[in-house]
């Protein structure tokens, strides 16, 4: 009795460690597959083009013709992305994708939001602010909470820095 319930508990523990999959730093990522490859893309080049202070580029993808006013950052992408103190995710709601980069710049805290919305079979940016929640379901304590935790289905994180420390 007592070997078959030290097999039965080992297994259990086997069990209950295979299914946790985590980040370096204990987070668990929800890296499913993407509901839309090419506005990921688009996002990726949008916020690499914000810290290489090209708004050119990015203005073709920009819904009307108002000059965008990019925030501007002291590090560049690169040194963020050296620092491992980052995390990039989105969150997918209907016809909007919201993208939240959270990063350290020279040791201040910052969020980035960049929207997407499909506009003619085309996804074009909408806004690009700090984090905010604007015509969501969800309140922004929720969105970072699931996206700084990985969790749910219309949740991904594309990259986490293995330093990566909630701001």
């Amino acid at each position: 009795m007592k070997k078959s319930f030290q097999i039965l508990l080992s297994v259990c523990l086997i069990l209950a460690l295979s299914a946790c999959s985590t980040a370096p730093n204990g987070l668990n990522d929800n890296k499913n597959a993407s509901p839309d490859k090419t506005a990921d893309e688009l996002a990726t080049q949008m916020i690499q083009a914000v810290f290489d202070k090209d708004a050119t580029s990015m203005q073709k993808n920009t819904v009307g013709n108002q000059p965008l006013d990019l925030p501007t950052y002291t590090s560049t992408y690169q040194e963020i992305v050296k620092s491992k103190d980052y995390l990039y995710g989105a969150y997918y709601q209907k016809d909007k994708i919201y993208y939240l980069f959270t990063f350290i710049d020279k040791e201040k805290p910052e969020k980035l939001e960049l929207t997407l919305q499909k506009v003619d079979n085309t996804w074009k940016l909408m806004a690009l602010t700090p984090w905010n929640t604007d015509g969501t379901d969800l309140t922004e304590k929720e969105i970072y909470n699931k996206i700084g935790k990985g969790t749910g289905d219309d949740i991904r994180i594309f990259e986490r820095g293995a330093n990566f420390m909630r701001i």
